[in-house]
């Protein structure tokens, strides 16, 4: 019989030392998403083993003393499978399938933790047999149902070991010595932990649908998963979970309960020997937190083979830019919508009979202006269609001109400048239609000339000529510049003499022609010595002018000049000048008076002082001299210089001389030489 002393004492905590735990499990089957038209899943295991901890516990009471040491290892099992639920009629070209993924319990799970205990013990017996030793290592499992699961709720899964004998030597040979009797339980808390998997989608002919990564829990969620248009249709698609892993934290703790006695002998037969409890006690060895990694294979799933799109693409309304107008560009936008419309091609016809435009929102450029009728056409990756009709009215344009030159021209009168008008019509189909209209702005015009005009004005002045380009349509465009007509230049010279003599007349010239060589006709020539103006003559048509004139300067180097003070219609020139020389003029002195006298009677003695045209020379001096007398007189307004001379001399014949000295500048000097005879027949 077992004497039970009650004895417990609280163990020390087991280590906190324990591994991860991973988890991805399944027990009782969660709910699944609404069936599909397909569902899969394939049967996987979820399982982990992690050391929790030891623990090294000592005994030092009355009847018991020594050590006990205890590591505990655990390990889950839980049969899970992924389901999917998919409809295979959206296994199509530009469809979403978004399968319907859950994680599931297949089966209840397992958990169960190995304690090793491994004691040296001394029982304190107090009876005949002192003092027993007792060694021993054992094994205890304590185990019991738990799912894995993958919400957010913690929950708590207990586990036994039932009573088992760690050390029992037997009641018939163990009189004397100990026994050791134990048992586990332990209250495991998990805090779960969504399960982590790797999801990928491929076709047949290699084409990747993408990847996700998923979390799975409790409850079903939905895998975005698109099949692109351009997959092609009977493409069959893999549906791949990688390995599924999870991380729960477990809490565990763990009761040892020990019964420690001895076989004491029979007192009748002294075997079998009566067991006699001297220790039991219920410790708590482990209060641990930790993790374990859970781990499982994935699958792969057959989602069947791609069908072909079946929804077409649809167009909105065609838009136009407002205002259209021909030459310039008319911009155009539509849009489709359908499962492959992304990436689908546009085709125009814009209803003038040019090529096709190419995306959803061409520009085009029409040749002309009018109503046109056209249409779009679109296909999608799949080679599905739609069109649409649409109307456009363009405008006509006024041609674009540019006048060359471009800038103000300057351009003499009378002289041809050629014109040249650059038009281009925005509509191509105009340019061949176009008219030109010039006006000069001089009352000249052309109604209905060319791309280019040669026009020349009659005299200067600014003028704004214009040029007007029209097409077939009425569109018109005027373009204005501007002429500055100048006056010619000239170049006047000096023909004339270049010496003279003093009041002789000689005949000055000149000429004038303008920068062209033309003579130009009555234009007044001012003639001009040492810069004083000496008279003013126009040129004929052949562009000379003469002039008369009697130099009345003083003999010597002087300048001659002629020169042109300009008109409207020419400019002036600076003066010619050339050298003048001018000499004294001849003079002849005639003596008019008597040659013959009695002494000491007046002798009337004359005369007569010309120049070299026979003008007679006023007031000038005339000196007579007769012999050793002489005598003085003025010429008058006839050159006549008169005087009378009363002779003392001796009767003889004498020298007789008429003297003109000259004039400085003016007159070359005359005399006149004779005989007079005093008294003398």
């Amino acid at each position: 019989m077992r004497t039970t002393t009650p004895h417990s004492r609280r163990a020390t905590r087991l280590g906190a030392g324990i591994a991860t735990l991973a988890l991805i499990g399944a027990g009782t089957v969660i709910a699944a998403a609404p069936a599909m038209a397909d569902t899969g899943g394939t049967p996987i295991t979820i399982s982990g083993d992690q050391l929790i901890g030891q623990e090294t516990e000592q005994f030092n009471t009355s009847t018991l003393s020594g050590s006990a040491g205890v590591s505990a290892t655990a390990h889950w099992s839980q049969p899970a499978a992924v389901s999917v639920d998919w409809n295979p009629d959206l296994v199509r070209q530009g469809r979403s399938v978004d399968p319907s993924v859950a994680y599931q319990r297949t089966a209840t799970g397992t958990l169960s933790i190995d304690y090793q205990v491994h004691a040296t013990l001394t029982l304190h017996s107090g009876d005949p047999f002192g003092d027993v030793d007792a060694s021993f290592t054992k094994t205890l499992t304590a185990t019991g149902p738990c799912d894995l699961r993958a919400d957010s709720t913690s929950y708590t899964c207990h586990l036994e070991s039932g009573s088992v004998g760690i050390l029992d030597p037997g009641e018939w040979l163990g009189v004397g010595l100990p026994y050791v009797d134990g048992s586990l339980q332990s209250e495991v808390t998990i805090d779960p932990q969504a399960l982590a998997t790797h999801r990928t989608a491929t076709t047949s002919s290699s084409i990747d649908l993408g990847s996700s990564d998923l979390a799975l829990g409790e409850s079903p969620q939905t895998d975005p998963l698109s099949i692109g248009c351009r997959v092609p249709a009977g493409d069959t698609v893999a549906y791949a979970h990688g390995g599924l892993t999870a991380n729960p934290g477990i809490h565990v703790d763990t009761n040892l309960a020990l019964t420690v006695g001895i076989y004491l002998p029979n007192p009748v037969t002294v075997t079998p020997g009566i067991a006699t409890d001297l220790y039991t006690g219920t410790t708590t060895i482990a209060h641990s937190d930790s993790s374990i990694a859970m781990t499982g294979d994935g699958d792969t799933l057959n989602l069947g083979a791609v069908k072909a799109n079946n929804i077409p693409p649809q167009l909105g309304a065609v838009t136009i830019s407002p205002n259209a107008v021909e030459g310039s560009p008319v911009s155009f936008q539509t849009s489709a919508t359908g499962p492959c419309a992304a990436g689908a091609t546009y085709s125009w016809d814009f209803g003038d009979g040019s090529g096709p435009g190419h995306t959803a929102s061409p520009q085009h450029v029409y040749s002309d202006n009018g109503t046109y009728t056209g249409q779009v056409v679109v296909t999608d990756t799949t080679g599905l269609t739609d069109r649409q009709d649409f109307t456009v009215q363009v405008a006509n344009a006024a041609p674009n001109v540019t006048v060359i030159p471009g800038a103000p021209v300057t351009v003499p009168w009378g002289k041809p400048l050629t014109l040249q008008a650059q038009a281009v019509d925005p509509g191509s189909a105009d340019q061949s239609t176009l008219t030109y209209a010039w006006n000069f702005d001089d009352g000249d015009s052309i109604a209905n000339g060319g791309t280019s005009a040669t026009h020349q004005w009659a005299s200067p002045g600014d003028r704004t000529p214009t040029v007007t380009v029209a097409d077939k349509d009425g569109g018109a465009t005027t373009k204005s510049f501007t002429v500055h007509v100048r006056a010619h230049d000239t170049t006047a010279s000096y023909t004339g003499p270049n010496s003279g003599r003093y009041n002789v007349p000689m005949t000055l010239t000149g000429s004038l022609v303008d920068e062209f060589g033309a003579p130009v006709a009555g234009a007044p020539m001012a003639f001009s010595v040492d810069g004083a103006v000496v008279g003013t003559a126009t040129t004929d048509a052949a562009g000379h002018a003469s002039l008369g004139y009697s130099p009345q300067v003083l003999a010597g180097a002087h300048t001659i000049a002629v020169a042109y003070a300009g008109s409207a219609k020419y400019d002036a020139d600076a003066p010619a000048a050339e050298p003048l020389q001018i000499g004294a003029d001849q003079t002849t002195l005639t003596y008019t008076g008597g040659l013959k006298g009695a002494p000491n009677k007046p002798v009337a003695v004359s005369a007569t002082l010309v120049d070299s045209q026979g003008r007679a020379l006023v007031g000038q001096t005339i000196v007579f001299a007769i012999g050793s007398q002489q005598v003085t007189a003025s010429t008058n307004a006839s050159g006549v210089a008169a005087a009378s001379i009363t002779l003392t001399q001796k009767p003889a014949y004498y020298p007789l001389t008429a003297s003109f000295a000259g004039q400085t500048g003016k007159y070359q000097s005359a005399s006149f030489s004779g005989q007079f005879a005093l008294n003398k027949k």
